[in-house]
């Protein structure tokens, strides 16, 4: 047995009771203890307690994001079975028991497997926005969950909930500074906004945050950090309970990352470049949702959602990554609109789960958006466009009920069914520089429409005293679409794809022992997937094609748990762990590719996390955590792998009146791995292919002070 798989063991075996929710901070130690309220999942279709929550979930709350967690991207390698795919400035592109995108390369459509949202605001592979100052939560739903969300969580679903609305004044102040020139300073404040009367009658909380790094990157050629972060972001909340008994909550939104991306080198030494025009990653969003709740009779009530979107954004990059060679650079800018709405009416009993009575919900949701992107290519000989248009309208109608079955148990059906309909059009130019010419200009017009069912049926059944046993099949799916890059070749490249249909079957046991010193469960799952979507690409140096089509079948099974110990008081452990089996079928594309006959990309055969914490009464506390992966798969359309990694962070600090000050290390034993791989030919005069690596993140250490009043 290897070292590797016996530090797995022993995680599973220190959360054999565990939750799929990262509890430490829950977790009661023995003797007198003030009773924390339960963490609370807002993410599925019925607000639950997280212990009544009868799937695979996944929850950090405030105490888990303090010390050294400034963004999402701080977090990602810790949650069980979720992966991510680098090459942007920030994590855009995620991955939930291997199904979901690793790109949106030019002519890739803005499909995705797993949903991201912001409270209400939908920033599905625009994840770069997520910033975690004053996010009081961060949930993952892993599994198919077509009956909440159709087919933008066929992987699973990622939400952050901010900072809320308070009838009293609140606020928080924070600044960081640390390596790689981090400077980082965030404010928060909120409270009434109406002065005598009720202060619940219009509640605001207004965040501001501001983050400048230098990118881990030094460009030699041109002396300077051409990977360095900059990012700017304001997000607005309201709440108000008015006359009449309703609820009415508004969120703004607004970020400006104005990021450099420039992380490759022929080399690979992940420290250096040697581009002379570096590329860009920025984005400038602005977003909006209006959510309005109330009674409309005994024991039922009403909820409307609207939520808009816009983002425009810039990607570009040096093709050939030197001053020399063949001198391409590629400039990609889209603009994104997304506006939806739900209606949804909910009756019977609403409380955690089913409850002891039987409850209800029927609803109806709508969505639309439309890309535009311009892309250029350019080289000394050649100067190439692609111009693309991408409209999807979505609508679906859904209901779940639950019955209970017995004085323990209930069964609860989910059903949802969506009418897809998709069209795009690609126009491809060039214009050769030495003849003065253009070549014919190619346009696509391809179109799609399915209609998606799907489902989900659980049954579950309280544990006397202890938690809770469950067991569910879904049905999910991930709709068929369109290839807008229309420097594809059809027949033989696809203009169009087919749904992907996912069966998800789970098994799991969530509970507390020792007088809840003990939490945690874990849960089993066998996914299979028909009609697998495949990604692929075609090309050398920068001149590439992209489309996705239809592969064989595919499956993942693995189990999830994570947990949380309480030694003493003062004292406490906890811990994650993941494991994957899969396989892709092996498959031949109508081009003539062909890939599979091996595990799919993004799954991981294990991973793990392993951390203790330490607070003191009188202020002072310590944590230190390792986290690991198996190495895995960057793609299903080469064998390049990203290396097994083992990475600790750790921090030491003091709390005392409102105020913290953490000295925080991420990364600290300075662990060398990859967060994104390529295969293929770049380098003069042959153009070989090669393995590419972009490197994640080196040790970082910093300081942050926070004083909250």
């Amino acid at each position: 047995m290897t070292l590797a798989q016996i530090r797995i063991h022993l995680v599973f075996a220190c959360v054999a009771l565990s939750s799929t929710a990262a509890l430490s901070a829950q977790a009661v130690p023995p003797g007198p203890a003030v009773q924390l309220a339960p963490l609370r999942v807002t993410a599925d279709l019925w607000e639950s307690p997280l212990e009544r929550v009868p799937a695979s979930v996944s929850l950090y709350d405030a105490g888990a994001l303090r010390d050294g967690v400034r963004h999402f991207s701080d977090l990602v390698d810790q949650i069980p079975n979720l992966t991510w795919t680098g090459g942007t400035s920030r994590p855009r592109y995620l991955q939930i028991r291997g199904v979901g995108e690793n790109s949106q390369y030019e002519g890739e459509t803005p499909d995705s497997a797993v949903r991201f949202l912001i409270d209400d605001l939908d920033f599905t592979g625009l994840g770069g926005v997520a910033s975690t100052f004053d996010v009081e939560q961060v949930e993952v739903l892993r599994g198919p969950q077509a009956g909440a969300f159709g087919p933008n969580a066929a992987g699973g679903l990622v939400r952050l909930v901010t900072g809320a609305p308070t009838p009293f004044f609140t606020g928080r102040i924070e600044g960081s500074f640390g390596g790689d020139g981090l400077r980082e300073a965030g404010i928060a404040v909120g409270g009434p906004l109406v002065a005598g009367g009720d202060p619940r009658s219009l509640m605001g909380r207004l965040a501001v945050q501001r983050h400048v790094s230098d990118g881990f990157r030094r460009n030699l050629t041109l002396g300077r950090d051409t990977n360095a972060r900059d990012e700017r972001s304001a997000r607005l909340r309201l709440a108000g309970h008015p006359a009449g008994g309703w609820r009415w909550e508004a969120a703004l939104l607004h970020a400006d990352q104005r990021n450099g991306f420039d992380e490759f080198s022929l080399d690979n030494n992940g420290r250096f470049t040697y581009s002379d025009r570096p590329g860009r990653d920025g984005q400038k969003s602005l977003a909006g949702s209006l959510r309005g709740e109330g009674d409309v009779g005994s024991d039922l009530r009403l909820t409307a959602v609207v939520a808009a979107l816009r983002v425009d954004s810039r990607y570009s990059y040096d093709d050939d990554w030197t001053a020399a060679s063949y001198a391409g650079f590629s400039d990609l800018g889209r603009e994104r609109r997304g506006l939806s709405a739900e209606l949804r009416l909910d009756g019977g009993a609403r409380g955690g789960a089913a409850g002891s009575a039987a409850r209800w919900t029927l609803g109806a949701h709508a969505a639309q958006l439309d890309e535009d992107s311009r892309y250029t290519n350019e080289d000394p000989g050649n100067l190439r466009g692609l111009v693309t248009d991408y409209a999807a309208r979505q609508l679906s109608v859904f209901g779940q009920a639950g019955w209970p079955l017995g004085n323990a148990g209930r069964l609860v059906a989910g059903v949802r069914v969506e009418r897809v309909a998709q069209e795009g059009a690609g126009t491809r130019t060039r214009f050769r520089k030495a003849r003065g010419t253009y070549d014919p200009v190619a346009n696509f017009r391809p179109r799609f429409s399915d209609t998606l069912p799907g489902g989900k049926l659980t049954w579950e059944c309280d544990l006397p005293a202890h938690g809770l046993v469950f067991a569910s099949v879904t049905r999910g799916y991930k709709a068929g679409g369109v290839n807008v890059d229309a420097r594809i070749n059809p027949p033989a490249d696809p203009l169009t794809f087919r749904t992907e249909n996912l069966w998800n079957w789970e098994a799991g046991v969530r509970g507390h022992a020792l007088e809840r010193r003990l939490t945690g469960g874990v849960t089993a799952f066998l996914l299979q997937r028909s009609r697998t979507q495949v990604r692929d690409s075609a090309g050398f140096g920068g001149n590439y094609r992209f489309f996705t089509a239809n592969g064989r079948g595919a499956r993942v099974a693995g189990l999830e748990a994570t947990g949380a110990f309480s030694i003493t008081r003062e004292l406490s452990l906890h811990g994650s762990a993941a494991l994957m089996d899969s396989e892709l079928e092996r498959f031949t594309l109508t081009n003539g590719n062909a890939g599979g006959g091996r595990a799919l990309a993004n799954t991981p055969r294990h991973g793990y996390t392993t951390g203790l914490r330490y607070e003191a009464r009188g202020g002072f506390f310590a944590r230190v955590e390792q986290t690991g992966r198996a190495a895995q798969f960057d793609s299903n359309n080469h064998d390049e792998a990203r290396r097994a990694f083992r990475v600790v962070n750790a921090a030491v600090g003091f709390g005392r009146g409102g105020w913290n000050v953490s000295v925080w290390a991420r990364n600290l034993l300075d662990s060398r791995y990859e967060k994104r791989v390529f295969f293929f030919g770049n380098a003069d005069p042959d153009y070989a292919e090669a393995r590419y690596e972009s490197r994640a993140d080196p040790r970082q250490v910093g300081v942050t002070v926070a004083r909250r009043f």
